[in-house]
């Protein structure tokens, strides 16, 4: 490799370590910026706005302000400022917002530490591997997590700020759950596997070249 190439890959190197950097940052500042909110949301029970299903015979309006009127329209959802919500409804309804920055995070910690072992000539290294690991199970675990959350998080949403009002409809399933996110984390655990055998053949080899 000719010293241009070297100098220019270093470059490469350098750009994506300091953006996984900053972008770890920008993640972990939002992160907590969203935990702030959710936890103060939940405090007052709500106040940030809210999108729930609705459906069955009460979703039929009158809307007069239409022309022409449609009688018979249907709302599917409604979007609203939530009050009076409970603080464990609160929670798992918003709590994904924190969730998934924070995830960004992780995986972002992951790459800047994998950058910095290729740099350092050793890109099977036990910091890669780790770093992997990790962020097979941030994505695996909280991927399906915020699915779990969310989905209850709504459920007890309607029937606490819907129940009373004509608009709950019976029960509406959540959408269906999303198995992407294991996929990927696991994915990225035969990945991490796949460097752990060239950790030990580095390992092995160290001083024969």
């Amino acid at each position: 490799m000719t010293d241009r190439a070297e100098r220019r890959d270093t470059r490469t190197l350098l750009m994506m370590q300091g953006g996984a950097v900053i972008y770890a940052g920008c993640s972990f500042a939002l992160a907590a910026v969203m935990i702030y909110i959710v936890i103060s949301a939940a405090v007052s029970g709500g106040g940030s706005a809210i999108t729930l299903p609705v459906g069955g015979p009460a979703t039929q309006f009158d809307l007069p302000g239409m022309v022409p009127p449609f009688s018979d329209a249907q709302f599917t959802e409604i979007e609203f400022t939530a009050s009076r919500l409970s603080f464990g409804a609160s929670i798992l309804y918003y709590a994904p917002r924190a969730l998934t920055p924070l995830a960004h995070g992780i995986v972002a910690i992951a790459i800047m530490v994998l950058v910095g072992q290729v740099r350092a000539g050793a890109p099977f290294g036990r910091g890669v591997v780790r770093g992997l690991v990790v962020s097979a199970l941030t994505i695996a675990v909280i991927g399906s997590l915020n699915q779990i959350l969310f989905g209850y998080g709504v459920s007890l949403a309607r029937w606490e700020l819907l129940g009373e009002t004509g608009l709950l409809g019976g029960y509406i399933p959540t959408t269906t759950f999303d198995f992407a996110p294991i996929f990927i984390g696991f994915a990225l655990a035969v990945v991490a596997r796949v460097f752990t055998v060239g950790s030990q053949l580095q390992h092995e080899t160290a001083g024969l070249v």
